[in-house]
């Protein structure tokens, strides 16, 4: 089995607002480090391609569902980096986020440690900018 890590943020709004909000692909530009998002629809229906610190990275993203799953995959070229399990949950009038990474064959321990550090750096930018927001 591979390595796994798990992230949890609670937000303090409505899961369907911020299910909305993190469903589409246009949005990580403003709560991650990714820059210069893009549909690649020669590709497949919800890729997308966004500038990273390690340059360009293709996304692949679950559909939008009436259960709250964010799933994705990232690659790098031909690499898979990162393969990400999403699940947003009710938790009173609030959320809670979960994150689960799986460390990908060929991700080293440090590297996957480091991708954990800037997920809950990102999780902890989107909380902070969702809270801040009007209601919707």
């Amino acid at each position: 089995m591979l390595k796994s890590r798990t992230l949890t943020v609670q937000i303090n709004r409505p899961t369907p607002e911020v299910y909305a909000y993190m469903v589409d692909p246009a949005n990580l530009t403003s709560w991650t480090v990714v820059q210069d998002g893009k549909p690649e629809p020669s590709l497949g229906e919800l890729v997308w391609s966004f500038g990273g610190q390690r340059g360009r990275v293709t996304v692949y993203f679950t559909p939008a569902n009436p259960f709250f799953v964010l799933d994705y995959r990232m690659t790098m070229g031909p690499h898979t980096v990162m393969v990400a399990h999403v699940r947003l949950m009710p938790n009173g009038a609030g959320s809670e986020l979960v994150h689960t990474s799986v460390q990908q064959p060929g991700v080293s321990d440090d590297s996957f440690a480091s991708e954990g550090e800037w997920m809950m750096a990102d999780l902890l930018v989107l909380k902070n900018f969702l809270e801040g927001r009007r209601p919707v």
